[in-house]
């Protein structure tokens, strides 16, 4: 036997108390009703013009029997023959009237019609009006009492937040990331073009005096097993004597970010003595070879470049 749940039968509808414009409501009722008249008129109408038509068809033929009559009867029968031609076509007259008359008013009924549709149109408009503000004060009012009525799951999420916190568990981190009650007066669902999120706040998730008092509740439950739990992390596998790591010992380079700072004091030496100009032309041309060792197989005499532009500058000064 399936079973019910006697805690939500149990629980009183919300009763609510709204101030609508009723003037509103019967003015766009009885445009309605007039809308539904004038459809009934108008789909009728073309109808019952057939079958008057038809009827004047059958009443055109009688006379037309009548008239002929007229000329076959006998004279003591023309008196009563005339008067029946002249009921008949009085009848025919009013029965053409009444189509003529059926016809100019299914046009008028039609012609009525773009008026009464801007009217009906000018009242859905107000009532949408008076329906969004209804609604928006409903809205406020759901929102009051749907958070009031979470304050109670809120402690329950609060004791999963703490319980998973102390003692992780695929549930209860399954169970933190989908449940899920949004702000009715913030609620908003965004899709993007892989998937949606929710960018209301959650009911559930939101902190205060009475969500820290669970979360408390569950910790100091927990509070043997967390603290053994927290000791333990700190438990590390012995490692022998002779594996363990040996002190560093810095190494490389005197100078640089990772240099030795120890470095002893040594004497300074004395800068390197440059070249005169003089010293310069004195010392030989030293022939040197180039990769295809030409120059070392001739032997070639060459010039000293540094000495000849020297003399040319020396000779040019003076």
């Amino acid at each position: 036997m399936k079973r019910t749940n006697q805690n939500a039968a149990a629980v009183p509808a919300p009763k609510f108390d709204l101030s609508i414009d009723a003037k509103t409501l019967n003015e766009l009722r009885e445009l309605l009703d007039q809308r539904k008249k004038l459809d009934d008129a108008v789909n009728s109408a073309p109808a019952d013009i057939v079958a008057a038509e038809a009827e004047l068809a059958g009443l055109h033929q009688q006379f037309s029997a009548l008239e002929a009559d007229v000329v076959l009867v006998n004279d003591a029968k023309l008196p009563s023959l005339q008067k029946e031609i002249a009921k008949l076509a009085g009848t025919i007259d009013d029965k053409d009237l009444s189509i003529r008359r059926m016809k100019a008013r299914l046009d008028a009924l039609e012609a009525r019609a773009p008026e009464l549709d801007n009217k009906i149109d000018l009242a859905i408009g107000y009532v949408r009006v008076e329906a969004n503000m209804a609604a928006q004060n409903l809205q406020v009012e759901l929102a009051e009492t749907l958070r009031s009525k979470v304050a109670e799951v809120q402690m329950i999420y609060a004791q999963v937040r703490a319980l998973h916190r102390l003692a992780p568990m695929p549930r209860t981190s399954d169970f933190l990331i989908s449940a899920y009650v949004p702000d009715l007066e913030s609620c908003m669902r965004v899709n993007t073009g892989t998937g949606h999120y929710d960018a209301a706040p959650n009911l559930l998730a939101i902190t205060n005096a009475d969500t820290e008092s669970a979360e408390s509740e569950i910790a100091e439950t927990m509070k043997l097993i967390s603290d053994a739990l927290i000791a333990a992390r700190g438990h590390r596998p012995y490692v022998p004597l002779a594996k363990r790591p040996k002190p560093y010992v810095v190494k490389g380079a005197w100078d640089g970010p990772g240099g030795r700072t120890e470095r002893p004091e040594e004497p300074e030496e004395p800068p390197v003595r440059m070249k005169t100009m003089e010293e310069a032309r004195a010392e030989p041309y030293e022939i040197k070879g180039d990769s295809s060792g030409f120059r070392t197989w001739k032997q070639a005499q060459e010039m000293n470049m540094t000495a000849a532009i020297a003399e040319t500058q020396h000779s040019a000064e003076q």
